[in-house]
């Protein structure tokens, strides 16, 4: 495996801005080079007919799955664990603490990939605010219960984080001034988190028609009014950030698949 491959990829964004795309795109590239890499995307309802048609790499993980492994592997008892896990507490808990149960399974993630160190994952994950969310949460909870087992476990999850060559970031945006506006916010607070957690955060504008004219090299000058209006917004807000095209394309699995070659800049 490449030296600079990271052990965590996190795709993150505004609700809408092609993460899912991102994430898989990404997956497939890391898998092209021979890297053990899985895919996992614990927000939203599993794909697993395009996960199947794009052959992808799976890591079949969701929030209560993940807790009741987790519960299991400190009390050494799978049948308890799926006992706690049906009773109406646990599940109004999870309900009300949403951030527990993404910190539960963002350290079942990086339990897995520190017990197999060739391991790689790509984390489709949720929207920015739950993204945030899920790391601000190991702080919060570490300081409630200050001791034990859960705060020796966030410690571990710190520590996994802090090292620079295990976890990149990408904040996906449109390239429009409401979801760049967003995905700065986004990029702000996680770069003011006092947990030592090394984010490695990049800004990915996705879909864009400026990329996708000088590819193509499609003058701008034959361009309906509309399109014309759109790439003076997006030369006024694109800048340095890494630029994925738009994609001419009808189907979801067809757009990941081209996207593949563009991920390179992203691994």
């Amino acid at each position: 495996m490449k030296k600079n491959f990271q052990r965590l990829y996190i795709i993150t964004g505004k609700g809408g801005v092609g993460k899912t795309a991102v994430a898989m795109a990404l997956t497939r590239y890391l898998a092209s080079k021979g890297v053990d890499v899985f895919y996992n995307s614990f927000f939203q309802d599993p794909e697993r007919e395009l996960w199947k048609t794009l052959k992808l790499p799976t890591l079949d993980l969701n929030l209560l799955s993940s807790a009741e492994i987790y519960i299991a592997r400190k009390l050494n008892s799978k049948t308890i664990a799926s006992w706690i896990m049906k009773t109406h507490f646990f599940k109004s808990l999870f309900q009300m603490i949403p951030g527990l149960s993404h910190m539960i399974l963002l350290g079942h993630i990086i339990d897995e990939l520190e017990r197999n160190p060739d391991m790689v994952v790509v984390l489709d994950s949720p929207a920015s605010g739950h993204a945030l969310t899920m790391f601000e949460s190991s702080s919060n909870f570490k300081k409630i219960f200050r001791a034990g087992l859960i705060v020796k476990d966030i410690e571990r999850m710190h520590r996994f984080l802090a090292d620079k060559t295990h976890l990149k970031t990408h904040i996906i945006s449109l390239p429009t001034e409401l979801s760049m506006n967003e995905a700065r916010d986004l990029e702000r607070e996680l770069n003011a988190n006092e947990t030592g957690m090394n984010f490695n955060l990049n800004l990915i504008i996705n879909d864009s028609y400026l990329r996708y004219c000088k590819i193509h090299n499609v003058s701008e000058t034959l361009l309906p009014e509309f399109l014309k209006n759109k790439l003076d917004l997006e030369k006024a807000i694109v800048h340095e950030e890494v630029v994925i095209p738009h994609i001419d394309e009808n189907s979801q699995d067809a757009i990941i698949l081209k996207m593949i070659p563009l991920m390179e800049e992203l691994a």
